[in-house]
């Protein structure tokens, strides 16, 4: 039996674990990057080199699945999540250029505490008493690594804070279209709407890069490429409640780069106000787990 057999052999969990700890660490090594770039190039020209890259690299899946790439009930949310990825380029590269790589990592874990929130204000869900405290002690956390009042909340983390937002909405739409969709046609899609978009902002700060900014401009966007493939293939695989305890190793991989590639290390803070959001996260994704399948129980029984 070869590798790959007995990886399509293990358990869904499993593999979702797997996908989830690659995508994990695709997207601390892109945000590294990003960091080391943002001195030398401008983030929205980071950003339009990457969204490129994407798009190239998914080309041979399009060649590939071309007589049937366009076939897809949900070129709607398609259109969304573009806008929505074109939001999360424009705030997450700049405000990733400002801050520590730790430090941007725990703030992205506020991601689920926003979808809950979204689905709260836009779907009409209800928010009992476990969640609600759930949430509210994930913002909590938030507050521990910005320490409002005792350190000065930065441009940056807010801007990397609006980009968990754009990305809790993304990944909404990810779980969804992924049901009937192959997950490199969600990818494909993602970039044929955002790298248009990025094509203005860029135009009007860009600079030729050297040979060796554009090679680390296009492994920014091979790293993102891994990552949005990798995610698409975790919520695939498994749950979300299951695959998502492993996205916390996006902050020990932080911790490790952002100490190797520019002499830093967290502060305590960032691993408490961290370890709190991703704590919540979990619990919330565990309730509404329990709570879909009490719904899908009722409807079970009522027919």
């Amino acid at each position: 039996m070869t590798v790959g057999s007995r990886f399509t052999a293990a358990p869904p969990v499993v593999r979702g674990a797997f996908w989830m700890v690659c995508a994990a660490a695709s997207f601390t090594i892109m945000t590294t990057l990003v960091r080391k770039m943002a001195g030398e190039i401008h983030p929205f020209e980071i950003g339009f080199v990457r969204v490129v890259t994407n798009l190239v690299l998914m080309l041979p899946f399009a060649f590939r699945a071309w007589s049937g790439l366009f076939r897809s009930t949900n070129h709607k949310a398609y259109a969304l999540r573009g806008v929505i990825g074109f939001v999360f380029v424009m705030t997450y590269f700049p405000g990733a250029g400002m801050i520590p790589v730790p430090e941007s990592q725990a703030l992205v874990f506020t991601s689920p505490l926003w979808a809950t929130l979204l689905a709260v204000l836009f779907l009409g869900e209800v928010l009992r008493l476990r969640r609600t405290l759930a949430l509210l002690v994930g913002f909590a956390g938030a507050l521990i690594i910005l320490r409002p009042g005792f350190a000065e909340i930065s441009l940056g983390a807010i801007l990397v804070l609006i980009a968990a937002l754009a990305n809790a909405s993304s990944n909404v739409i990810v779980r969804h279209t992924t049901q009937s969709d192959h997950p490199d046609k969600v990818v494909l899609f993602l970039m044929l709407y955002v790298t248009p978009m990025m094509a203005i902002p860029a135009a009007l700060v860009w600079q030729t890069p050297t040979w060796e900014q554009l090679a680390y401009m296009i492994a920014i966007g091979v790293f993102a490429t891994f990552n949005q493939r990798f995610l698409s293939r975790a919520f695939q695989a498994a749950p979300a409640t299951a695959v998502l305890p492993f996205d916390f190793f996006r902050l020990p991989f932080a911790a490790l780069i952002g100490y190797l590639v520019f002499a830093e290390l967290p502060d305590g803070w960032v691993w408490i106000g961290g370890g709190v959001i991703f704590a919540s996260s979990v619990y919330i994704a565990h309730r509404e787990a329990v709570a879909h399948r009490r719904r899908r129980d009722a409807a079970t029984g009522e027919a």
